[in-house]
This record gives structure tokens, C-alpha cells and sequence, in this order.
């Protein structure tokens, strides 16, 4: 088919770069261009401007695309099966639509796939499928979208383990170097893949942040099932290499994958990335690893989560885990939980001798404030730890539900037991169950307090320890149980925790009949309020404001700030129902913009029980202008007295909150503000050969300094480990000779002396990503914890000869080749040496033309 059209092809490919007058070309031109397949119907072949007949389909494809006029339009695919071994590359603005992801299929082999390279491209109606990929784009999708203002819609595929994802959004500045934002992705699924479903990942060193990906009822499903492309295949993989802002995920499915359902890699910054009524489940299909994690062995390191977003601000939103092997969901550093369910977790797993589930799982968690917040979530049935947080510092877990855990050696809870470090929290937790020895552990908290209910009938079911245990409180907790005497407290405080550092008031055991915690639904949506004991009566409420939060966190000065309060019945009657629970927040009374305030809880607040409610109306609107500085932000509940209280004086609380200005462009100074501690970073990464062969022994070093205020600790290992593309080429190596202090400003380079298979690295042919993580095992205490990893690039063998013709380097030659081209030839892109192929020392219409015979066959070479 191709050579019957080739003269119409090459007028269009003229009309587009000038070569033939446009005259009337608008005119003529239709918006939208049928394309059909060879086993399309007659009545869709008898409208087709283009019929496939089978073979290199995308070169028909390609031409309805570039037949378009600059103004935009759309290729309608009819029914049918295109077969694809080359590229589809859009133009900027137009739109490629099939009938359906059910009757329009494109197959792509021979290293074809589609290639959004322009902005404003619309992909929409079809199933898509790619196979038997050449190492040379291994690292690319089946669909690579590299440019901004993208639409997926209602698209389906899948791919072998020859290729990296059925899906990938990724930032190549050789392809496109502005900030690639605003990608939307609905109705998409990625199914039965060898490869990850849906990715996000950056190459270079600059615009590596991706802003403003939105995805809504998307699926990935049994991504890795068939064949793997590498060990750590996920559902979706939101932040690999690439930084992530303004991420909204909605009404998304992962489930059956390899590896996490959702994923955050550590790395990368996460910032304002909402998940909201998401389902991730059975998900770590993969088997657990079969000896004790090793940092150096990469076939110890394990996710398996049904959310994984370590070190990151992200807020998940009636977000459900089910049956994941490792973690329901795993937040740490940022993380906010609003009414999510987990369940099941590590269902059908046994052998927990070297991994320890929890349903939900935030390790470390201590370097912003508040580093976690959870409110109105549970956990049922965890054949693990229902819920573990330890390294923590400023939590926050309003109202957890925890339901009949298995636990981990008796314990169905791990609040600072596996490393002893649980501080400045507060958590009102609901627990039941008998299938452990004790359901709340706090071992080694301080200035913590608890409160809620637990419903067991076991001996210890909440146990405080460990001799660092400093100013614990437990208070308005009730124990309802059939074996522990009526009236005691209920709570063990082991014989390790020292004497008067653990408090209780208001604690004590009921026996069966008391309430039990109100039910939680095991489906998204907002969880009733427990009905706690019912202190003695004193015949009224009494409401206080027990916290104050905000919307952002940390808010840039003329930002829209939206204001919350916990506020909690502390009375001995509930409050009336059908009356306005107002709360009035002010800012520096006044001085730092109006006030704004919330009136639209009406419900009855039981004794003991507490709401968090959020700002809805204001004189200036529902939400505060920031203003620069550090303000004073008022919560005053009941502002107008229209409940009848025994107290009426305990109404206001005041927290600071502080507007930053965004910092000025000037260049960091080379020497931090002194902070009393080392701070260790990677600055250079060499290896021995410098051009090593495949299989040849390769000797790593690193450079590291210390650019902290501190020298760092003598007798302590200074180490570092070297990876190879995160282990997928070859074990790693690791250098933990270094004992001597490094002092503020010096620098020293350590070579690898040992690893899993030897200190040495055996070269994998190829180009590789070399990663040496500084203290990788934590021994040393620094300022700053997340600035330990530097990458390069490595080759082994001779990089392949550069193809003449392809202008974008994507191994082929191809339609977007040619499109390079006449943009250099009308001046809008700079003109390179590769592109002057008639070699006059100029880049011109000669040489598009020269380029277009030889992709269409005219012409056997350039």
C-alpha cells in the first residue's frame, strides 16, 4: 500500500515544510482523517483516506497524522488490527482515537511504540500492545509520553518483560527540556504485563520535578505476571527518578502486581500528591526473601505494599490495602491518612523470620512536624502488625480502629517497640481482638499520650516498657474484659519503665456488657465516632479545642490556607444535637487577616468523644491569605456560647504557624549554618578500568565530604555502597574501611573493598546507572539525612554507531526525524551537523527532502 500512495505522502510531507505552495491547503484539508486496517470492515475501508495492509501499518498512520493541518485535528482508527514495527509519533495538537480498546488494537514489535513527543496530543479508544524490544529502547514504554498538556483516555495495554513499561511519563531534556507538566491519564489500563503498568521517571540533571499528573479510574492488574522486566515491578511507580508535584490519583485499582500496587521511590521529592478512593490489593506477588536484610544484597530488599510512599507529602483519602504481602501502606515523613481500611494483610504468608508485615507501617518517621497524621483508620485482620510506627517523633493517630490482629510475637501493635523511639504523639486508638498477648505495645515512648477503648479478653492487652519510657499518659481509656478484674486499670507498665513516668487517669477495666468500640465500615467512607465510657454524670459538656491544623503545611506568603480543629467533648453529657458547633479562627486577632470560621457540624459530640472540623465560611471567604511571618492562630470553639457548658473559660487554643518567603535565586553558600553534626554527600564516582569490557572486574570509588559544622565520629565506619541500575546489573559493592574522623570541609575517596560477590563489580554490557549511597546504614548522625546518594552513568562495551537520520537519537529513523528537520530548515530549531545531509554546510529544505526519500524508501542510504 505504501508505494501506491508515495507520491501523495511525499506532497503532504511538502505542504508541511514548504516545499510546495499552501495554496488552498486549509481549505482542502479535513479535520479529522479515517485510517483503516486490513481486516477492517469494506464500509470502513470504502470511507478510509489510508488503508493498512497489514505490515508497517504505522507508516500509513504516521502520514494520516502529518496529512493534518497545523491547526490541529484528529486520525480515526476504524476496527481493526494495526500491525506496528516502527514508530507513531503525533504532531503538536492533534488527536489519534480508535472505536474502542475493545475494537481498535495496535500491535507493536520490531522496537515500534508511540511517541509523544509535541504538546497538546490527545490519545484516546484503543488497546495497544508491544513485544520483543531491542536492548537499545529496553528503557523507553510502549507508550512514552515526553511532552506537556498530554490526554490518555480510555486506552488498555500491555507489553512483555522486553520493554519498561506499557505506560511511562518521563522527562528526557533531549527530547523536550521544559518542565513536563500537566498529564492526564482516564480509563487507562495497563493488564497482564512482563513490565511495569504505569511510570514516571527523569532523565538528566535538570526539570527533574514532574507537576500536575492527574490519573482517575485507572487499573493496573498483574503487572509482572508474565515475565519481569526487572525485580521491583509495580502497578503504578510515581516517582522513580523524577521529582513529583501536584500528583491527584482517583478512583485507581492496583491489584496482583509484582511488587507495591502504589509507589513512591525514597529519593525523589513528594509534594502535594493526593490519592483519593483507591483499592490496592493482593498485591508483593513476589516471594518473601529467604534470609535477613543486607543494604549490599539486593535480593533482601523486599516493598510488597499496597502504598508505598516512604519520606513523602502525600495524603491518601478513603484509600483501601487489601491482602498485600508486606504493608496495607507504608507513609512515613509527611504522610496524612483519612479514613482508610486495611485488611488482611500478609494473608496466605507464613514464614515472618525475616520480614515483619504490618497493615499499616511508618519507619522512620521523625523529620517533619507532624510527621504522620491518621485519623479515622483501620486495620482488620492483620496477619501481621495491625499497626507499626517507631523511629517517630510529632504523630498524630486520631481514632485508629484496630481489629483482631495476629500480630508479631504476641504483639498486635508496635508503637516505638522494634527500635525504641516514639515521641511527642498523641493516639486514640479502638482496639479488639484475642489473637494476640497484648493489641497496644508502647515500649521506650515519651511524652505520649493514649486514650480509647479495648475490647479482649487477653491478660496484657496494652502494655507500656522500656527503661527510656519518659512522661507517658494514658487517660479515658476503658478495657472491657471477662478475665481482668472489674475496676482496675488494666494497663501493664512493666517492672523496665522508671517510677512515676507513666500515668493513668480515668483507666479502668468494665466487664462484658460495656460498650464495645462502634463498628467501622471495611469500605471507604468516613468512620463513626466510638461511644466511650461514660464517666460519672455531671449534667453537661464541656468542649475544648485539643488541635489546630492547616492546609498546606508549610504555606508560601498570598497562599490559600485551609484551616481544621479537633475539637472533644471533655464533659459528662453529650452536646446538643441540631446546634452549630462553631469554631472561630483568628490570626493575631485580627491583625494578620479576617478570621474565618466552620458551622456546619450539628451532631450530638458524646462524652469523651472529639471531631475534627474544617473551615467553611469567613468574612473574606472559607480560607486564610497568608500573610509572611510567624503568626498566632486562634481556635475558639463555641465562640458564641450557643452551647450550655460546664466550663466556659477552656474554649480557645493558640498554635503558631509560620508564612516563609520563597527563598531568592542566590547561590547556596558552600558552608552550611552550623548545626553541631557532620553532614556526609557523595562528589564524585570513578571506577578502574575506565572503559571496562563486558565481564571484566571493575574497581569502584567514591569521593565523600563532609560539608557539615561537625567533624564526623573516629572508629566508625564510613561507608559506601555501590549499586548497579538498583541491583537489575549485578550485585552491589560496598567500601567500610574508613575509620578516621573527616573534619567540616574535607573531603576523602574510599575504594570498595568488599560485597555479596566479591569487592569488585563483574561489567555488564551496556549503559548503566552507577549509584554510592554514603551511609547507607545510618551508623553516623547527620544534618541531613537525605543528601547521601550521587549517580553517573557507566559503559561497557562501545556505545552503538550514531544512525545517520536519526535527529532524535531514538535508535530509528523515522517520521519525527523528518519533522526535525524542517523545523531546523524554517529556523525554529538550532540546526545541528547531522541534519546537513547533502552536505553543504547548511541545513535546508534540500536536505528534509533528502531525509523524507530515504524513509519512504526512495533512496537506499543517506
Amino acid at each position: 500500500m505504501r508505494d501506491r500512495r508515495t507520491t501523495k505522502l511525499l506532497i503532504a510531507v511538502f505542504l508541511i515544510v514548504g516545499l510546495v505552495p499552501i495554496v488552498g491547503a486549509l481549505e482542502t484539508t479535513p479535520t479529522t482523517i479515517v485510517v483503516a486496517a486490513k481486516d477492517s470492515s469494506a464500509a470502513d475501508k470504502a470511507s478510509a483516506a489510508y488503508v493498512c495492509d497489514g505490515v508497517n501499518d504505522h507508516v500509513e498512520i504516521q502520514a494520516a497524522l502529518n496529512a493534518l493541518p497545523s491547526s490541529g485535528g484528529v486520525v480515526l482508527l476504524t476496527s481493526g488490527t494495526y500491525n506496528c514495527a516502527g514508530i507513531i509519533a503525533p504532531k503538536a495538537g492533534s488527536t489519534l482515537k480508535g472505536e474502542g480498546e475493545s475494537e481498535t488494537y495496535l500491535k507493536f514489535t520490531r522496537d515500534g511504540r508511540i511517541n509523544v513527543d509535541r504538546e497538546y496530543v490527545t490519545l484516546d479508544g484503543f488497546n495497544i500492545q508491544g513485544s520483543g524490544y531491542s536492548s537499545g529502547v529496553k528503557w523507553l514504554g510502549v507508550m512514552t509520553i515526553r511532552a506537556s498538556h498530554a490526554k490518555i483516555h480510555n486506552i488498555t495495554g500491555t507489553a512483555d518483560a522486553s520493554i519498561q513499561a506499557v505506560f511511562l511519563l518521563i522527562h528526557d531534556p533531549t527530547v523536550y527540556a521544559p518542565t513536563l507538566q500537566d498529564i492526564e491519564f482516564t480509563n487507562c489500563k495497563a493488564v497482564d504485563t512482563g513490565t511495569y503498568g504505569f511510570l514516571h521517571n527523569a532523565w538528566g540533571t535538570t526539570n527533574k520535578v514532574i507537576k500536575d499528573v492527574r490519573y482517575e479510574n485507572c487499573a493496573a492488574i498483574n503487572c509482572g505476571k508474565f515475565g519481569v522486566f526487572n525485580p521491583w515491578i509495580t502497578g503504578f511507580d510515581f516517582a522513580e527518578l523524577n521529582d513529583i508535584e501536584g500528583l491527584r490519583v482517583k478512583n485507581c485499582l492496583a491489584e496482583g502486581n509484582l511488587e507495591s500496587g502504589f509507589h513512591f521511590e525514597f529519593d525523589p521529592k513528594k509534594v502535594d500528591c493526593i490519592l483519593e478512593n483507591c483499592v490496592s490489593r493482593n498485591n508483593g506477588q513476589k516471594p518473601y526473601p529467604t534470609k535477613a536484610y543486607n543494604p549490599n544484597d539486593m535480593s533482601t530488599h523486599y516493598f510488597g505494599c499496597g502504598y508505598y510512599a516512604p519520606n513523602a507529602d502525600v495524603t491518601f483519602i478513603n484509600c483501601v490495602a487489601e491482602g498485600n504481602s508486606m504493608n496495607g501502606f507504608y507513609t512515613t515523613n509527611g504522610g496524612k491518612l483519612y479514613n482508610c481500611v486495611e485488611k488482611n494483610t500478609a494473608i496466605g504468608r507464613t514464614n515472618f523470620a525475616y520480614r515483619a508485615p504490618a497493615g499499616y507501617y511508618s519507619v522512620p518517621c521523625r523529620s517533619v512536624n507532624p510527621s504522620l497524621v491518621m485519623e479515622n483508620c483501620t486495620s482488620i485482620d492483620s496477619n501481621g502488625y495491625g499497626l507499626q510506627v517507631d523511629l517517630a517523633n510529632n504523630v498524630k493517630i486520631r481514632n485508629f480502629h484496630l481489629k483482631n490482629p495476629a500480630g508479631i510475637n504476641g504483639k498486635g501493635s508496635s508503637l516505638g517497640g522494634t527500635n525504641g523511639q516514639f515521641d511527642n504523639a498523641e493516639v486514640s486508638i479502638y482496639a479488639s481482638g484475642n489473637r494476640v498477648e497484648t493489641l497496644v505495645w508502647a515500649k521506650e515512648n515519651e511524652n505520649t499520650v493514649f486514650s480509647g477503648q479495648i475490647v479482649s479478653d487477653v491478660a496484657k492487652p496494652f502494655l507500656i516498657e522500656g527503661y527510656g519510657t519518659r512522661n507517658v499518659l494514658v487517660k479515658d481509656m476503658e478495657i472491657v474484659s471477662k478475665i481482668l478484674p472489674a475496676g482496675s486499670p488494666g494497663v501493664t507498665i512493666a517492672g523496665t519503665v522508671p517510677a512515676g513516668q507513666a500515668t493513668l487517669r480515668n483507666v479502668k477495666v468494665t466487664s462484658t456488657g460495656s460498650p464495645v468500640p462502634a463498628p467501622t465500615p471495611t469500605v471507604p467512607g468516613p468512620t463513626p465516632t466510638p461511644t466511650p465510657t461514660t464517666p460519672a454524670p455531671s449534667g453537661k459538656p464541656d468542649l475544648v479545642v485539643t488541635d489546630i491544623f492547616w492546609d498546606p503545611a508549610s504555606p508560601a506568603p498570598g497562599s490559600a490556607v485551609t484551616l481544621k480543629a479537633t475539637i472533644k467533648n471533655q464533659g459528662s453529657a453529650p452536646t446538643p444535637a441540631g446546634v452549630k458547633h462553631g469554631v472561630l479562627f483568628t490570626f493575631d486577632d485580627g491583625a494578620a487577616g479576617p478570621g474565618v470560621w466552620s458551622d456546619t457540624h450539628t451532631g450530638s459530640i458524646a462524652p469523651g468523644a472529639w471531631v475534627t472540623v474544617t473551615a467553611n465560611g469567613g468574612s473574606a471567604g472559607a480560607a486564610w491569605k497568608a500573610v509572611a511571618g510567624t503568626h498566632t492562630v486562634k481556635a475558639h470553639v463555641d465562640d458564641v456560647n450557643r452551647i450550655a457548658e460546664s466550663d466556659e473559660a477552656n474554649n480557645v487554643r493558640t498554635e503558631q504557624i509560620t508564612v516563609a518567603k520563597a527563598a531568592t535565586p542566590t547561590p547556596t553558600p558552600t558552608t552550611p549554618a552550623p548545626s553541631g553534626k557532620p553532614d556526609l554527600v557523595v562528589t564524585d564516582i570513578f571506577w578502574d578500568p575506565a572503559s571496562p569490557a563486558p565481564g571484566s572486574a571493575v574497581t569502584l570509588k567514591a569521593t565523600i565530604k563532609n560539608q557539615g559544622s561537625a567533624p564526623t565520629p573516629a572508629g566508625v565506619k564510613h561507608g559506601v555502597l555501590f549499586t548497579f541500575d538498583d541491583g537489575a546489573a549485578g550485585p552491589g559493592v560496598w567500601s567500610d574501611t574508613h575509620t578516621a574522623s573527616i573534619a567540616p570541609g574535607a573531603s576523602v575517596t574510599l575504594t570498595a573493598s568488599g560485597g555479596s560477590a566479591g569487592a569488585t563489580w563483574k561489567a555488564a554490557s551496556g549503559t548503566h546507572t552507577v549509584k554510592a549511597h554514603v551511609d547507607d546504614v545510618n551508623r553516623i548522625a547527620e544534618s541531613d539525612e537525605n543528601n547521601n546518594v550521587l549517580r553517573k552513568e557507566i559503559v561497557v562495551g562501545t556505545r552503538p554507531a550514531p544512525v545517520k537520520g536519526d535527529l532524535n537519537g531514538d535508535g530509528s529513523v523515522d517520521w519525527a526525524d523528518v519533522t526535525i528537520a524542517a523545523e531546523m530548515a524554517q529556523g525554529k530549531l538550532k540546526p545541528t551537523t547531522a541534519a546537513d545531509f547533502n552536505g553543504d554546510g547548511t541545513v535546508g529544505w534540500k536536505d528534509v527532502a533528502l531525509l523524507a526519500d530515504f524513509f519512504f524508501g526512495r533512496t537506499a542510504s543517506l
